[in-house]
């Protein structure tokens, strides 16, 4: 048996190959991507979905400056002899990763680009003393490899390269090009939006261009579509496909069968159902069921490490989120009754917008919910009869990974909000214990830091789990503990806490509420795990109920010992 070894982090195809790391085989892709159906191809998915290995795996492919034959034997396509023999290592490929162009001004940023155009210039030197290379486009090479172009030399460099790649080879040039849109996402976020626009319409424009007859054709890749009118102006022969498209729906990112052979070959069948129930559920496509390959192959590899090893949300601190973070947060519309609804299991019925613009992203909730759908956050429910409203899109947390993720922006969202002195005055408050200062200091937070009217008991679950994490407490939430599932359980050294969640519809039920909830607490007998830990001397049954922004509190000692 061979042994199974595993890469985390590589996105070079020929390092996994001739290293004998596992690979799973996406080269089937241009058994349907050939004949061509267009000339130049934008396909986005989330971060960590594999989009960088697959370029790279282009690029070994088609690039005539390599010889591929062995790292292809044994794969999808290999298998295809006559469309081998006609594409593989039969053309000029420019391949450029543009997901390093992240700096927070545009002159960095441009200084960045200019360090990808002189890498790839440093690799194909041979283009300034090549008799077949136009002297105007050797100026020009010259200057990228000495790095003095200027701003506009640079917005020309794809198609100096592509000109003289041609001419030299006489045969035109295939043009790759991996997270288009991290330039100006980061644009956006650092306030050169409109700059970076300008240049990366240049850029492409210019080289991408239809009557180009030096292009064969170019792939490019990203996270969200920008719109045609700011970036691709005059590319009339642009095809996209997002994760709505049925067409490559199982190209990126890891199908149920591909995740079986990876747990037979790991010996982990028996992780099955954890890992579907933790990393499945996102569908592309028509309904094609795809996981993240960055959290399967994370835990894979630490099941290896430690057959015991629990899931964990790895997609979290694996890429820059925070554009999304940041429109949530900022939005004019308050969103969190949607995302209670969410976090409890339900579905958000909403438009999709396939192609928002970054400058507009948080000017209609539709937009924010179409990002998060177009970056991952959210997924669409199946099609079925009871969801048939047209135009209209079904949208749910794809797994508990993501729901995790949410849970911690919660958290980082209400450390954000809470000054220093309001999570220490909420944090003695509740130890000490003083009910009365607890619900005062929590009224005030609700008041002006979060806008809701009839919010559910769920959404106050929420906000007191944010809460607590934020003040760094020992806290786990639905936790199924005595008789029954209790809201929050919290603990600190000696002591433990047993939370229970209310909500009224007028002020008058506040008061008959705490007392349901305190008879909840000790009829189900939530706080079992605290009593039989000896470590903790000190329970306490806190019941709390809201309306609006509104709180009473009250809190029993239960067990001192």
């Amino acid at each position: 048996m061979s042994e199974f070894k595993i890469m985390i982090g590589e996105e070079g195809f020929a390092y996994l190959r001739e290293n004998n790391y596992y690979y799973v085989d996406k080269t089937g892709f241009l058994n349907d991507f050939l004949p061509l159906s267009a000339r130049v191809s934008l396909i986005t998915r989330p971060r960590r979905f594999g989009k960088t290995l697959f370029m790279s795996m282009l690029a070994e492919f088609f690039d005539i400056d390599r010889k591929s034959r062995d790292l292809f034997a044994g794969l999808a396509v290999s298998a295809n002899e006559e469309l081998c023999a006609q594409w593989m290592n039969q053309y000029p490929v420019i391949f450029l990763s543009l997901k390093d162009i992240d700096k927070p001004t545009y002159v960095r940023a441009l200084t960045r680009f200019q360090e990808e155009i002189t890498k790839f210039c440093k690799n194909h030197k041979y283009l300034i003393s090549s008799e077949k290379v136009e002297k105007e486009d050797k100026v020009q090479l010259q200057k990228y490899l000495e790095r003095t172009a200027d701003e506009d030399t640079l917005g020309l460099s794809l198609e100096t390269l592509i000109n003289a790649l041609a001419s030299h080879y006489e045969k035109p040039v295939i043009v790759l090009i991996d997270e288009y849109d991290v330039p100006v996402a980061k644009a956006e976020e650092n306030g050169y939006y409109d700059e970076m626009i300008g240049f990366m319409r240049g850029l492409l424009s210019s080289a991408l261009k239809t009557n180009s007859s030096n292009l064969l054709f170019a792939v490019l890749t990203g996270c969200l579509r920008i719109t045609r009118e700011s970036i691709f102006s005059g590319l009339n022969n642009l095809e996209c496909w997002d994760i709505s498209d049925s067409r490559y729906a199982n190209v990126f990112g890891f199908t149920q069968a591909e995740v079986d052979a990876i747990l037979d070959k790991a010996h982990l069948s028996s992780k099955r159902e954890d890992i579907r129930a933790w990393y499945d559920g996102y569908r592309f496509g028509n309904n094609q069921e795809i996981y993240c390959p960055w959290s399967i192959m994370k835990y894979v590899r630490d099941l290896k490490d430690d057959p015991g090893a629990a899931p964990r949300a790895y997609w979290l601190h694996s890429s820059d989120n925070a554009l999304v973070r940041r429109l949530v947060a900022n939005s004019t519309t308050d969103l969190t009754p949607s995302i209670d609804i969410l976090l409890e299991g339900g579905t958000l019925t909403t438009k999709i917008n396939h192609t928002p613009g970054y400058k507009n992203l948080a000017s209609t909730p539709a937009n924010i919910w179409s990002l998060l759908y177009l970056t991952g956050y959210l997924t669409k429910v199946p099609q079925d009869a009871n969801y048939a409203l047209p135009g209209l899109d079904v949208l749910t947390i794809p797994n508990k990974e993501v729901r995790e993720i949410f849970c911690e922006d919660l958290r980082e969202w209400f450390s954000h909000r809470l000054q220093s002195p309001q999570r220490s005055e909420l944090h003695e408050a509740f130890w000490k214990p003083d009910a009365d200062r607890f619900a005062k200091l929590l009224s005030d937070i609700l008041l002006v830091s979060i806008s809701m009217f009839d919010y559910r008991e769920h959404f106050y679950h929420g906000v007191l789990t944010g809460i607590f994490l934020s003040t760094n407490t020992y806290t786990i939430s639905n936790l199924e503990t005595g008789e029954g599932r209790s809201d929050i359980l919290v603990g600190e050294g000696d002591k433990a806490a047993v939370i229970e969640v209310k909500r009224a519809r007028s002020e008058e039920d506040l008061p008959a509420l705490l007392d349901m909830g305190m008879r909840q607490i000790a009829d189900n007998h939530y706080d079992a795990r605290f009593r039989a830990n000896p470590a903790i001397h000190t329970i306490f049954h806190w019941s709390m109920a809201f309306c609006r922004k509104s709180v009473l509190a009250r809190v029993v000692l239960a067990v001192q010992r």
